[in-house]
């Protein structure tokens, strides 16, 4: 089964930072001059992740084994899709966690799991994902947004990425200052859907977050 993430698309950003790393690989004496040429021109022609990794694969230490670790006593072998009603609401793309924000607003924060699927709707107020303190088990996370009239505020620490190509609007707003391809390691967020009239902002941590984790240890 291919990997979803590799058929995401990329942008200039991403196409530049490969062409980046090819001109490394050249200096690093991995490619020749025709092959740093030839691998740029498809590098800056690229539309998908797969295609740069078809360009940077072999340039690159292979990747470490994930290790994923079981979620509420749930055996990870078959969080994916499960149709297990004893799994907690996440780990399946038909029963994904719902965070709902009518008139009062909805929060997860702190130390929590964000598992692979969620689903947010901030009708009138504001939902929070605040994801500095949290863990994952999933490289992959779908966060789909339904429409609404309030915000929808995703917190990532250092290295996560969140893509919001996917994300509509109406007469609302989307915002995103976070990169779109994660570190090495680190989750990538793929948000879908529509914001309707509300807004969307995905960043990291600001001082104020900072000082709340410090004073938190």
């Amino acid at each position: 089964m291919s990997d979803p993430h590799e058929q995401l698309r990329v942008g200039n950003a991403e196409r530049s930072a490969a062409v980046a790393e090819l001109q490394q690989a050249a200096v690093d004496g991995k490619l020749t001059p025709d092959e740093l040429t030839e691998r740029s021109a498809l590098a800056q022609a690229a539309r998908t992740y797969a295609d740069l990794d078809a360009l940077l694969g072999d340039l690159r230490p292979p990747a470490p084994p994930v290790q994923l670790q079981p979620v509420q006593g749930y055996p990870v072998a078959g969080y994916r899709g499960s149709s297990d009603p004893t799994a907690p609401p996440g780990w399946s793309p038909h029963d994904p966690l719902l965070i709902n924000a009518g008139f009062t607003g909805a929060k997860r924060t702190g130390e929590w799991q964000v598992p692979p699927f969620l689903q947010v709707q901030a009708l009138a107020d504001t939902v929070r994902l605040d994801c500095l303190q949290a863990t994952t088990t999933s490289e992959l996370i779908d966060l789909e947004v339904l429409p609404g009239a309030g915000a929808v505020v995703l917190v990532v620490p250092e290295g996560w990425a969140v893509q919001v190509d996917r994300l509509g609007k109406t007469w609302g707003s989307v915002s995103s200052k976070v990169p779109s391809r994660a570190a090495w390691g680190n989750p990538l967020i793929v948000v879908r859907g529509s914001v309707g009239l509300g807004s969307f902002k995905a960043r990291g941590a600001n001082w104020l977050d900072r000082r709340r984790l410090g004073q938190d240890r």
